[in-house]
């Protein structure tokens, strides 16, 4: 019996080893789930929608202010995720060709004005006619009027006004002493104006901007109708003698437009976000834009402070000028417009 047990506790001996190599090995504890410790990462952010623009003004003109502006806020909103990113001018796309351009799709948006625009559409020629702030528009249904038309002729989303207010002059290198003195004279201006210039006598001239500097300094034109700023980032002061008469108009005919389909792909939010900065932005848009047409850096005080002499009629004189000029230029946007569309208009603002 003796002998059995020294056997067993000999086997014992022998095997403890083995049953030690045998046994199962400890498992680590699973990694606790998020929140209960470590934090999993964040997910990488969504790659930005990015808008490609033009405008029909050179970028780095103060009258530009408003589409570098927008931008920016559109941007900042949307912490990085909707991007305008401006790409150039009239370098890039012709300022004649940006409303085709976008038609066609070749760019996403454009920030361009009524002339350019009446190429496409003549509700373009109508946009100086309001005579109201960008939120009187806004409340009396003129936005949708114009999105209606522009989305059918153009293939456009009108986004809404951001440079308000704007008014227009006449510049002359001849004395133009009273509204006779304009009869015969050759004056450049945009094709919104053409009709008014007929109406007092003057024979308008088709000009591009950018040549308005060396077409008065050879005299091919004796002036120029145009709003008073950014004078002396041309250098028109150069080449300009007079300011004359009264404003011939004042209300904006500049906005925004992005192309239908590309406003259809994007989301409602992002739909949201462009329409409401434009509308948050009115206040400050029409702060800014007093300062620069009245302004000594870049408005009416510069030209005068530059040289230019201001020559001003009596009050009975301005106020048959400027009655004879709008008067003529409701008939020219009524001729352009189809009759409908000239007829809605001519509610909405009151005339």
């Amino acid at each position: 019996m003796k002998k059995l047990l020294v056997i067993l506790l000999a086997l014992t001996l022998v095997a403890l080893p083995f049953m030690g190599a045998c046994a199962p090995e400890e498992v680590a504890p699973p990694p606790p789930p998020p929140g209960d410790g470590e934090e999993a990462p964040p997910p990488p952010p969504p790659e930005p929608t990015v808008i490609k623009a033009v405008s029909w003004l050179p970028v780095d003109f103060i009258a530009s202010a408003h589409a570098l502006r927008y931008a920016e806020q559109v941007e900042l909103r949307s912490n990085g995720q909707l991007i305008i990113d401006i790409i150039g001018d009239g370098e890039i796309i012709p300022t004649e060709e940006q409303i085709f351009a976008i038609k066609e799709g070749r760019i996403d948006m454009i920030f361009s004005c009524g002339d350019d625009i009446s190429q496409g559409s003549p509700v373009g020629f109508a946009m100086v006619l309001t005579g109201m702030k960008p939120w009187e528009e806004r409340e009396a249904g003129i936005w949708d009027f114009y999105r209606e038309i522009l989305a059918r002729d153009c293939n456009v989303y009108w986004l809404g006004s951001l440079m308000h207010p704007q008014w227009w002059d006449i510049f002359t290198n001849v004395e133009v002493k009273s509204p006779d003195d304009l009869k015969g004279l050759q004056i450049r201006a945009g094709a919104t104006h053409f009709g008014s210039l007929e109406a007092i006598g003057a024979i308008p001239v088709t000009t591009g901007m950018m040549e308005i500097f060396t077409a008065m300094e050879r005299h091919t034109i004796d002036g120029f109708v145009f709003p008073p700023c950014g004078w002396t980032q041309f250098g028109w002061q150069d080449v300009t003698k007079y300011w004359v008469g009264p404003q011939v108009v004042r209300s904006q005919n500049s906005c925004p437009l992005i192309n239908l389909d590309v406003w259809n792909s994007l989301t409602k939010a992002e739909q949201d976000l462009l329409t409401q900065t434009v509308i948050d932005m009115e206040e400050d848009m029409w702060a800014l834009h007093w300062w620069i047409w009245t302004g000594e850096e870049y408005g009416e005080a510069s030209i005068i402070n530059a040289g230019v002499e201001r020559i001003e009629w009596t009050e009975e004189e301005n106020k048959w000028f400027q009655e004879a000029w709008m008067e003529a230029l409701w008939d020219y946007v009524e001729e352009q417009m189809n009759p409908d569309d000239f007829a809605r208009f001519e509610e909405l603002v009151g005339h």
